[in-house]
């Protein structure tokens, strides 16, 4: 396949790639002390959520690592980079 066909393939497939919600992002927005630190006590009055949302950004880290391994034959010729 030519450079320029893999660099579309490439393209095409990120497109595909839909917008992610991370649930650990706004559970530690919405967990901030005034001082913005962790709010440790409140973490622990919600465990489903915090464990719901370390298992997302688990998923969603191995799903990108499987993106990137894919990627990875494609490595960029040298200059490129």
């Amino acid at each position: 396949m030519a450079e320029t066909e893999d660099i579309q393939k490439v393209v095409r497939a990120l497109e595909k790639v839909p917008e992610t919600y991370l649930l650990l992002v706004e559970l530690a927005r919405d967990t901030v002390t005034e001082d913005g630190l962790l709010d440790i006590d409140r973490l622990c009055e919600i465990p489903k959520e915090v464990n719901l949302a370390v298992a997302q950004a688990a998923a969603y880290t191995k799903g990108t690592d499987r993106a990137r391994q894919a990627l990875k034959p494609l490595q960029a010729r040298p200059g490129e980079s």
